[in-house]
């Protein structure tokens, strides 16, 4: 599984190489707090995609609270984009790929499987 995290934070964060193999500690740290909070013993290959896509952009969101690039701003012409913009939508990200597994994680997200009548 922690192949598939490091591809996907990869394509997420835009990391390659030696740059993704030195944040690559946040995907390991990640996974394990995720496989923690997981509910179901077994997975399917769905639940485990939905599970890796959370995993990559919690540590995506993570490597975002960190300045590892020391550039809090950047503007280019009329673009103007800061490092909270990036945090800010990592964190929606992360909480979008959280409501996705609330059924088969306990972080204490709602999750509505349907009503019958």
């Amino acid at each position: 599984m922690l192949t598939k995290v490091l591809k996907r934070f990869s394509a997420i964060s835009g990391l390659n190489g030696e740059k993704l193999s030195k944040w690559s500690f946040l995907c390991t740290e990640c996974l394990n707090y995720v496989l923690e909070h997981t509910v179901k013993d077994e997975l399917t290959q769905s639940e485990e995609n939905r599970l890796t896509a959370l995993i990559a952009t919690m540590a995506y969101y993570k490597l975002t609270l960190y300045d590892y690039d020391e550039i809090s701003s950047f503007t280019a012409g009329d673009v103007h984009i800061t490092k909270q913009d990036v945090q800010s939508r990592a964190e929606k990200a992360m909480q979008a790929e959280m409501n996705s597994c609330c059924d088969i994680t306990d972080f204490g997200s709602v999750c509505f499987f349907g009503v019958r009548i």
